[in-house]
Formats: C-alpha cells, sequence, structure tokens
C-alpha cells in the first residue's frame, strides 16, 4: 500500500511538473498554422500553469520556448491588420515586447541561449507595431496614445537585452515630443525635448541619388559618404540641425506654462549655442519687449539688422522704440527711412514716418499752449511752423496710402493732416472713406 502511495504521488507530481508543456507544444503547433486565437489560448492556459510554479521546477527548454513562442504569438497578434484579431489582447504588443525582454533576460543566466539571437531579430517588429499603432492613433486624433507608443517603442529599443539590435533612437523621442504637445500635454513635451538635447540629438537626414535616379535616405553619414565613394549615389544632401526648432518648442512650451526661469534658461542657451539663428533672435526680442526692456531690445536689434541687413522690420522695431519709448524722434525717422531703403513697399514704415512730423507738431502745440495772451506774434509764428510740419508727413501719408488703400489708420490721419493744412475737399473725401467702411 506504501509502494502504492508513493507511485501515485511521484505520478501526481511527474503530471503537475509536465502539464505546461503539452500547453507550450499546442501554442507552437497553432502559431505555425497561423491559427491566432487558439495559439493565444494555449499560451495563455501556459502562462496560468507556470505563473502557479516555482520556475526552478520548470525545464529551461520549456521556459524558452514559453517565453519566445508567447512574445510571437502577441506580436503578430499586434501586427495582424484583422480588428477581430487585435481585439483578442488590446495590450498584445506590450505583452509581445514583456514576454521577449523575460526571455532575453531568462537566458542570460541559462546554459543555452535557444532562442536569444531571434528574439534580438524579433524586436524590430514589435518596435514597428508600437510605431504602427501610434501612427494610427495619430492620425484619429489620438495624441496620448500616439505619444505612448512612440516612448514605448522608444524606451524598448534601447533595452541592452536586445544586444546588437538595441538603439537610441532619439528620432522617436523628438516625434514623442511633438506629439505631446499637440496632445496639450506641455510637460511631457518639454521632458521628451529636453531629454533629446541632453542626448545630443540633431536629427540631420542624409540623402542622396541612387543610380536609378531615385531618391535614397541613409541612416548616417558614414553610410551615405560610402555610397558616393562607391558610385552607388550621388548628390548628397545633408539636412539641417534641427535642435534650434527643439530649443524654440521648449522656450513656448515654458511661456505657456508660465515657468519664466525656464523660459530664460532656454533662451538664454539656445542663443549662445545658436547666435545666428532668426528665429531664437526674434523670440529673444519678444522677450525683451514683453518686459519693457528697451536697452536689451536695442542692442538684440543692433545685432538682428548686422545679422539681416534685407530685413526692414528690425530697422522699423528700433525706429517705434526711439520714438515711443525714448522719445527721439530725429532717430526713429533716420530708422524708418533705413526699413524703406531695403523694403520699399513696407506701409507701416511710411505711415510712421508721418507719424513722426504729427509727433513734431504735437510737440509745437505744447510750445503754443504755455505762450501767454500778449505773445500773439510767437503765436502764429508757431502756427505757421506747424502746418508746414503737417505738410511735410502729408507726402508719407499719401505714400502710404498708395501702398495699402485698404488701412483705416492711414485714412484717418489723411483726414486730419488735410484738415490741418487747409485742404477741406480731401479731408470730406477720407471722411467719405471712412463713413463707408463703418469706422
Amino acid at each position: 500500500m506504501k509502494k502504492l502511495l508513493v507511485a501515485v504521488l511521484t505520478a501526481a507530481t511527474f503530471m503537475a511538473t509536465a502539464q505546461e508543456a503539452p500547453k507550450v507544444t499546442s501554442a507552437i503547433i497553432a502559431l505555425r498554422g497561423n491559427e491566432l486565437v487558439e495559439a493565444k489560448g494555449f499560451i495563455d492556459e501556459a502562462t496560468t500553469i507556470i505563473d502557479g510554479k516555482n520556475q526552478a521546477d520548470i525545464k529551461e527548454k520549456i521556459m524558452s520556448k514559453f517565453y519566445y513562442n508567447k512574445a510571437l504569438i502577441y506580436s503578430k497578434i499586434a501586427a495582424s491588420p484583422d480588428a477581430a484579431t487585435k481585439a483578442l489582447a488590446a495590450d498584445a504588443n506590450v505583452v509581445a515586447a514583456q514576454s521577449l525582454l523575460d526571455l532575453l533576460q531568462f537566458e542570460t543566466t541559462a546554459k543555452k541561449q535557444l532562442y536569444t539571437e531571434e528574439a534580438q531579430r524579433e524586436s524590430m517588429n514589435i518596435a514597428y507595431n508600437y510605431l504602427v499603432d501610434a501612427g494610427s492613433a495619430y492620425e484619429a486624433g489620438d495624441y496620448q496614445t500616439a505619444y505612448e507608443g512612440y516612448m514605448s517603442a522608444f524606451e524598448f529599443k534601447q533595452n541592452e537585452l536586445l544586444g546588437m539590435f538595441a538603439s537610441v533612437d532619439t528620432g522617436l523621442l523628438f516625434n514623442a515630443g511633438i506629439i505631446a504637445g499637440s496632445a496639450g500635454d506641455l510637460e511631457k513635451s518639454s521632458a521628451a525635448f529636453a531629454q533629446c538635447l541632453e542626448m545630443g540629438y540633431k536629427g540631420i537626414t542624409y540623402s542622396a541619388t541612387d543610380v536609378l535616379g531615385n531618391p535614397k535616405q541613409y541612416p548616417n553619414k558614414a553610410a551615405m559618404e560610402k555610397d558616393i565613394k562607391g558610385g552607388l549615389a550621388t548628390d548628397p544632401v545633408v539636412g539641417e540641425d534641427v535642435r534650434p526648432s527643439v530649443y524654440i518648442s521648449l522656450i513656448n512650451n515654458a511661456k505657456k506654462m508660465d515657468k519664466m526661469d525656464n523660459y530664460n534658461k532656454w533662451l538664454t542657451e539656445a542663443r549662445e549655442a545658436y547666435p545666428e539663428n532668426k528665429d531664437l533672435l526674434d523670440i529673444q526680442l519678444q522677450a525683451f519687449l514683453d518686459v519693457k526692456d528697451y536697452e536689451g531690445a536695442m542692442n538684440n536689434l543692433n545685432e538682428a539688422i548686422a545679422k539681416n541687413p534685407e530685413k526692414g522690420i528690425y530697422h522699423f522695431v528700433k525706429g517705434n522704440i526711439m520714438q515711443t519709448e525714448m522719445k527721439d524722434l530725429d532717430g526713429a525717422l533716420a530708422e524708418y527711412k533705413a526699413a524703406l531703403e531695403v523694403e520699399p513697399d513696407m506701409s507701416d514704415a511710411m505711415y510712421m514716418c508721418g507719424l513722426v512730423y504729427i509727433d513734431r507738431a504735437n510737440d509745437i502745440t505744447e510750445q503754443m499752449n504755455k505762450l501767454g495772451l500778449n505773445e500773439t506774434r510767437k503765436y502764429n509764428q508757431l502756427k505757421d511752423k506747424q502746418k508746414e510740419v503737417f505738410g511735410e508727413s502729408l507726402g508719407y501719408f499719401e505714400s502710404a496710402y498708395e501702398m495699402k488703400p485698404e488701412d483705416m489708420d492711414i485714412v484717418r490721419a489723411l483726414m486730419e493732416v488735410y484738415r490741418k493744412v487747409g485742404d477741406y475737399q480731401k479731408s470730406m473725401d477720407m471722411k467719405a472713406i471712412l463713413d463707408e467702411a463703418g469706422e
């Protein structure tokens, strides 16, 4: 009886030990027949059995087969174009990725690395699955899911267990930053962009024309140059460094979140790294103007003018500061005229030239108001001088009107100046235009 009991217990132990093996085998057979529903069912049963055991009691060969084939099954479910198949597991690719990493980790200490090489190659498919799903989510406007997909691919690909297939794909991180911004999550967007800079991301693309005349993209400069030297490609093109745009995103995000310490940090760092970048120069100019730091703004404008002599806008803004904040009308007029020299059709600069003379006329008005009642002669002299100044403004306003007749500010200025110089008919004509426009 005792022997019988021992035999029964031994058999029971054997059955408990071996029951995961047929489930794994059945899953493999179903997978080979592309019967994913059945394959998933068997591998899930095997998962339940294995989770309830001490893994030390399971043969290494069975564990390797289990992890590897579970990764394959779930990866195929994730990659399936059939909606019903994909619905078998909403997190199929997450399960596939974890199973594959479990396999690679397990085989680092196993006696034999039965599936390590195959699993490392399979990692490319799992990474691709993440990106396909992320792309679909992005197209559907589900930016949060798209962001998570890009981040999952980024984190998965850099796992050192993937061996030679491991890579730090900062391009994925960059895209994740853009998508997080689209989702309105500025914190995650900024974190991704900051990490891009920390990791030295440049985003430079390399392309050339192959022997058939088709454009070809290369993963790096060395690969492109190899084809060029070998006569397999011509007309190499190296794209621009995108880091200035990364800085701009960080700067804009910080401003939107009202994190001015970060705003100033990124702006200062960006200007030091890319002093020639016009966009960053403009952002810094606006930063000075926002806080009414006109000294900083003037220094910035002088730098901008030196670097962009063909841009009239910098002369225009400089003139505006000189006119409105520094009360330097002569200097302002010189800047407006400088703007017109490089951009003759800048109606705003032409209009502001006229306003300089209006300000001069207003200064004369103040002088007239300070005169005593017995200073009639001096009053009349100033009045005549004022009329001359208004007359000088007229040419600028008329030129501005020719450039931009729909601008009601110009029309309004003309109406007033025509009245000041005594041309009442033209003043009425301007008023009629304002009335018609409902101004």
